[in-house]
């Protein structure tokens, strides 16, 4: 006797296992540079003083379609011998994923133990701040608090026993670099912003349409398969 059931069955476990095997291979791909879709051109940021984070960093000039708009984010100052002025001043950046930095300077960083200290936060924003100036270094050297602040050297502490090539999961913050271009100007402070990791595939436009191939095929071989009574059960 023929069972739609069990056709529906076959079809249904074939699916699911299709799209759990292709998500599971996109998601490691994403999650192994950060998942993030970044302008690849300059955009511009204006900073103010934050009492969450070091600074409230407004992007502007940045394209539809990126996984960041030109909305607020928290900020943070990764090079302290650098000043960067606040707005009404404006100034031009590029944006990288610390999970996946250009050559030079940026690559070399501790950017596992600033990304483990921006989601294991203790105390205030000063408190987070100066474990990411203790981390990062750009040949100025290792900024070390006075031993009476405990809140921050717990974080410290923590980041070190903890953080070593600490990759940031979905939900998580990831820091993105904004890195200055100068123009003729005056240096300007490397800073980082906040970014919740999205773990989206870099080009769903090919995965879906190739899952939804998949779907049609296994469905005509079923149905194929109940028509010449392949198909049967008790």
């Amino acid at each position: 006797m023929k069972t739609h059931n069990g056709t529906k069955l076959i079809a249904f476990l074939g699916c699911f296992l299709i799209a759990s095997a292709i998500a599971s291979a996109t998601s490691r791909v994403a999650a192994a540079d950060g998942g993030l879709n970044l302008p690849p051109n300059m955009v511009r940021i204006e900073v103010f003083n934050g009492t969450q984070s070091y600074f409230e960093t407004k992007l502007s000039n940045v394209p539809s379609g990126y996984d960041v708009t030109n909305a607020t984010y928290q900020g943070w100052c990764i090079d302290i011998k650098t000043e960067m002025s606040r707005s009404p001043a404006l100034h031009d950046v590029m944006l990288y994923s610390s999970l996946d930095p250009p050559n030079g300077s940026l690559a070399n960083q501790r950017w596992d133990m600033v990304n483990y200290v921006l989601n294991h936060k203790q105390g205030n924003a000063s408190n987070v701040q100066k474990p990411i100036w203790y981390f990062i270094d750009f040949n100025n050297g290792s900024i070390a608090p006075p031993q009476s602040d405990t809140v921050t050297w717990a974080i410290i502490n923590d980041a070190s026993t903890n953080g070593t090539n600490f990759v940031p999961a979905q939900g998580q913050i990831i820091a993105v670099v904004c890195d200055p271009i100068y123009f003729f100007s005056n240096p300007v402070q490397v800073s980082i912003i906040e970014l919740a990791n999205p773990v989206i595939p870099e080009f769903p436009s090919l995965v879906f349409p190739f899952l939804f191939a998949i779907f049609t095929l296994l469905t005509v071989v079923v149905y194929r398969k109940r028509k010449t009574g392949t198909l049967s059960g008790a």
